[in-house]
């Protein structure tokens, strides 16, 4: 009799572990790989494309959020006929934030440059563009759209970058433009 009691006690202990895992569907080792796992979000970067009066356009990146005038910082800051007033260095540049710095022409005091005849090429406006000769309203036109895009010249020889402006044009040119 203590065999038979000892056999249904084994069948009673193989049949609740086995009804245990077919009712649960589970290990209980499996449970706790399944609770969840909570990651720090990972920081994206910023990315700021900063154009206009500033010394070095382009795009820049930052870790996190970040200032327009942090922004125009990483530019090499703002030329000194920038329109300083038209933008909020204050506020915040999101992610994919263009950046334009206005030129500001008006006002600008007339330099010594101008005493001794020359024109200088970042200041100049199209009237004074077409004082050079062989530079008519349209190629005045693409001097400055030019500045406007790629900055303050940083020497006269990158008017040949110009269209329009060769290495003949800029020989009759070169000695009566400044920067």
């Amino acid at each position: 009799m203590k065999k038979l009691i000892l056999i249904v006690l084994l069948l009673c202990l193989a049949g609740s572990i086995f009804w245990d895992e077919d009712i649960l569907g589970t290990d209980p080792s499996e449970t706790a790989a399944a609770e969840p796992v909570t990651e720090a979000p990972e920081e994206r970067a910023v990315y700021v494309y900063v154009t206009g009066a500033v010394r070095k356009p382009g795009l820049y990146s930052f870790p996190g959020t970040v200032r327009i005038g942090e922004a125009v910082q990483s530019a090499g800051g703002a030329v000194p006929y920038a329109d300083t007033a038209a933008i909020n260095y204050a506020g915040e540049a999101g992610d994919g934030t263009h950046v334009h710095i206005p030129y500001n022409l008006e006002g600008i005091p007339a330099g010594s440059d101008e005493a001794n005849g020359l024109i200088n090429i970042n200041e100049a406006d199209e009237k004074k563009l077409t004082e050079l000769p062989g530079i008519g309203p349209a190629m005045a036109q693409r001097i400055m759209d030019y500045r406007n895009e790629h900055g303050a010249f940083k020497d006269c020889g990158e008017l040949q970058q110009v269209k329009g402006i060769g290495a003949a044009k800029y020989k009759t040119i070169k000695d009566k433009v400044t920067v």
